[in-house]
């Protein structure tokens, strides 16, 4: 679930979007569009987190601000949101951009399409690392935003499901201080939440034998306390072992990490 500091938003955001149904994708969207707006607008940040106002001001306010433009699953959304107390304006804005995540990966978890999201978002991210001229053009803030649109559209339409799609665009258009590969690593923790298990990356020379991976997985599910997505990266230039990742802990067990730690011991000794 979204990172939010009011965890009671939770069931009540769940049962919005599970209503909206098919309806679930233009909620996101909806919930992206006003986070931007939030973001370039300081005075109704404030606004809808005045503490000052009563919670009915408040959704009277954000109703009045999201009128009939937006989608009305979204504007319930926004309405449930501002009515909560908010430590920081910020954290109201960060919210509502997770609850769009959220709305684009449950209308993928109903199309039957989560897995290949996941994967798709974790395969584009790959990409981006490895393609120093792509991940120029996407992240170029001086390029015009539909010029950037266009390029992840004729990147994926027709390559990857729809809400990868929205999802990359929203990384690549709408991310605020994170690169672009983090803003992905995100989304595809985010999806890997809705599944309930964790990712975990790994690093090898070659790809993994099947009953390698099977006993990889079990043991870092056994670590982690639950399920786990493996995502393997093929890189040359890992030379023996593994490297994993599992949230913020690295486990390197190359031989290259182990010549390294040899030559720093060798250096202090």
């Amino acid at each position: 679930m979204p990172d939010t500091n009011q965890p009671e938003l939770r069931p009540r955001f769940e049962s919005i979007v599970d209503q909206a149904a098919g309806r679930a994708p233009a909620v996101g969207d909806a919930l992206f569009s006003f986070a931007n707006l939030l973001d370039s607008r300081p005075s109704v940040r404030r606004a809808l987190t005045d503490t000052g106002r009563t919670p009915d001001d408040r959704e009277t306010l954000v109703r009045r601000l999201a009128g009939d433009r937006i989608e009305p699953a979204a504007t319930d959304v926004l309405a449930a949101a501002v009515r909560e107390r908010w430590a920081k304006p910020g954290d109201l804005t960060s919210s509502i951009e997770e609850f769009g995540l959220q709305a684009v990966l449950m209308a993928a978890r109903s199309a039957g399409r989560l897995d290949a999201v996941e994967e798709e978002i974790f395969r584009f991210g790959l990409v981006v690392r490895g393609n120093r001229d792509l991940r120029s053009a996407l992240i170029d803030r001086a390029a015009p935003a539909d010029a950037r649109r266009q390029l992840v559209r004729t990147l994926l339409n027709d390559k990857a499901a729809p809400e990868t799609v929205a999802l990359v665009e929203h990384a690549v258009l709408d991310r605020r201080a994170r690169s672009l590969e983090a803003e992905l690593a995100r989304v595809a923790e985010f999806a890997a939440r809705l599944r309930e298990r964790r990712v975990a990356v790994v690093h090898v020379a070659a790809p993994l034998a099947v009953e390698h991976r099977e006993r990889l997985e079990r043991a870092l599910a056994v670590r982690a306390g639950g399920p786990v997505l493996l995502n393997v990266v093929v890189e040359p230039d890992v030379v023996g072992g593994i490297r994993v990742e599992l949230g913020d802990e690295v486990v390197d067990g190359t031989v290259t990490s182990r010549l390294d730690a040899a030559r720093r011991q060798l250096v202090v000794g």
